[in-house]
């Protein structure tokens, strides 16, 4: 047998910085494009649905707090984005 070192190395783990940069890519194209079609796009609407996000938001829009839906979903499109990616690495 050679006594040849294996030439591949171990997977590194992402920087955090290289996680910011794909998450902020990642967030940015998915808002740019209209995919509705993507595992992504369906595993978002699945966990709005299940946490009853929709009625929330609806209900929020006839308080006080209606300026606040918008960013309360981009909130919940960025945090589950971020869990997304890293699950998915």
């Amino acid at each position: 047998m050679n006594n040849i070192e294996n030439p591949i190395e171990p997977k590194q783990p992402p920087t955090s910085d290289f996680l910011k940069e794909l998450h902020f890519e990642f967030v940015n194209n998915y808002l740019d494009n209209d995919n509705t079609d993507s595992a992504f796009h369906e595993a978002l609407e699945t966990h709005i649905f299940e946490n009853g996000l929709i009625h929330h938001w609806l209900r929020k829009l006839y308080t006080a707090e209606r300026d606040n839906v918008e960013l309360d979903m981009r909130d919940t499109l960025s945090d589950f984005a971020r869990t997304y990616i890293e699950s998915n690495l």
